[in-house]
């Protein structure tokens, strides 16, 4: 007699294809995953109005969802029909920036759904519109503490998380290599300039790629150890580019204070860290020889580089591995 396979439908963004990593997982841990994920790499605005709109609502209302609210109309239809084909409900829905979903949307799929789950992997004040829609989940996640104090009682604190799936500990890391990715974003680029230039300084080997498709912006910037993509790197392929390296670093921007992924994938693949922030010594896994803080050390990266790494607790560096992640997601 076979187990019924829990169904779990999973919407989020397509960028960077990290949704096809965790669809995978999912299906191996046993789950029938229903994907209503959506593409936001490819939008064009339908007429001149649409994109003044949102030029005012991100500049005077600080709201970056608007355009993902125009992206969504077009493939709104196309979910609304996947949801009609499930037979009888899913035992779980997980929305991961359920603010590109529009609010009658969300009621459509509570209505398919046992548990109807968000998670809040961005800032809420860099995309507000999620504020009007947090009524609609039986849970409502963030990673960022600062927003505790946005939300109402029905808000959950939680973190990213590491694939320990995607561990290869047969891959010999690069001595002295120093490992960034991420997108162009201008108000961090000083600091991620300055950083390059002091890994060189202490005899490092500094390797930051950052997206862009804008080709001013590559033309006008240049710095030795950053180089510039046109085409986002799946995740998969930063993965690997990850293991192969010595130390990984991490840039916090100024719309949240939360911990990115690179930080949790530094722990779980027992990588060396360096990050501008700060919050990061208030997690159990902090330890001074594996994680250096830019702006608050009185030691060199050199120094850091040498100290030998302090092996964190198996029971602490399993807790934010995904496959425990989802667990306490769904299940608690």
């Amino acid at each position: 007699m076979s187990i019924r396979k829990k169904k779990l439908i999973l919407g989020m963004p397509r960028t960077f294809s990290t949704y096809k990593v965790i669809i995978d997982r999912l299906e191996q841990l046993g789950y029938e995953v229903i994907d209503i994920s959506y593409d936001n790499d490819f939008f064009k605005y339908k007429n001149v109005w649409d994109r003044f709109i949102n030029l005012i609502r991100k500049i005077f209302l600080n709201d970056k969802g608007y355009k993902s609210k125009l992206r969504f109309e077009s493939l709104g239809s196309s979910i609304l029909n996947k949801l009609k084909q499930i037979d009888g409900k899913a035992d779980y829905c997980l929305l991961i920036r359920a603010d590109i979903y529009p609010r009658n949307v969300i009621k459509e799929i509570s209505l398919k759904s046992n548990k109807t789950i968000a998670y809040q992997w961005d800032g809420v004040d860099r995309f507000p519109a999620i504020k009007e829609l947090i009524d609609l989940f039986d849970r409502f996640y963030i990673f960022d503490k600062k927003d505790a104090n946005l939300i109402d009682e029905n808000y959950l604190e939680t973190t990213n998380f590491y694939f320990n799936h995607l561990y290869d500990k047969k891959v010999t890391p690069k001595i002295n290599t120093f490992f960034f990715v991420g997108s162009f974003i201008r108000s961090r680029w000083d600091e991620i300039r300055a950083t390059s230039n002091l890994i060189v300084q202490n005899l490092g080997i500094p390797n930051f790629i950052l997206y862009t498709n804008d080709e001013t912006i590559i033309n006008k910037n240049s710095c030795e150890g950053i180089s510039f993509i046109t085409t986002p790197i799946s995740y998969e392929e930063t993965i690997k580019l990850t293991l192969e390296h010595h130390i990984l670093v991490d840039f916090l921007t100024k719309v949240h204070a939360g911990l990115s992924f690179r930080i949790f994938e530094a722990i779980g693949y027992k990588k060396k860290l360096i990050t501008n922030n700060p919050d990061v010594k208030n997690y159990d896994f902090y330890h001074p020889d594996n994680i250096y803080i830019l702006g608050e050390e009185n030691r060199t990266i050199n120094d850091f580089v040498k100290s030998p790494y302090f092996d964190i607790e198996k029971e602490i560096i399993s807790k934010y591995n995904f496959d425990n992640w989802i667990k306490n997601i769904l299940e608690n």
